[in-house]
């Protein structure tokens, strides 16, 4: 039942900071797949451009769903396909200009949101959850059971 304490806040809070980012985020007509998939682009670095399925990929999504995606901030301008020369099958998804523009106002404002978020905490406070989760994701990622420390 102890895992109950701590896994019931982080529904509670993912809950909470995925709503406030989608407000922001609706105000710029954008979802949080639009912003994953302009944050991937833009952590690749100049051209700012991938693979499509590269960009499925570091999202962890279908291609399917970059497809989806794509098609949605292609017909907004933010991004654009472009096919490798000279035989034009590989097809790399690049960050407009006016993509990268719009991802700089908009993450400035969810990191704004963010912050709020944690305003109620202190320094140490915010140091210490973020080891805490940080050590937490990896193991669960890793897929390794957490380990207890020997009782004395």
């Amino acid at each position: 039942m102890s895992s109950i304490g701590i896994v019931a806040p982080v529904l509670r809070l993912a809950a909470l900071v995925a709503e406030r980012r989608a407000g922001v985020l609706a105000a710029h007509e954008l979802d949080q797949s639009h912003l994953d998939v302009l944050g991937v682009l833009r952590r690749s670095g100049p051209p700012y451009r991938l693979t499509a399925g590269e960009l499925s990929r570091r999202c962890r999504v279908t291609p399917g769903a970059t497809t989806q995606r794509v098609q949605s901030m292609e017909r907004a301008g933010l991004v654009e396909r472009v096919r490798e020369e000279p035989d034009r099958r590989t097809v790399h998804v690049r960050l407009t200009t006016s993509g990268l523009r719009r991802l700089d106002e908009v993450f400035a404002e969810v990191v704004a949101a963010d912050e709020s978020l944690l305003a109620g905490l202190t320094p140490p406070q915010r140091a210490a959850l973020e080891t805490a989760l940080r050590g937490w994701l990896d193991v669960v990622q890793a897929g390794l059971p957490a380990t207890r420390p020997e009782s004395s």
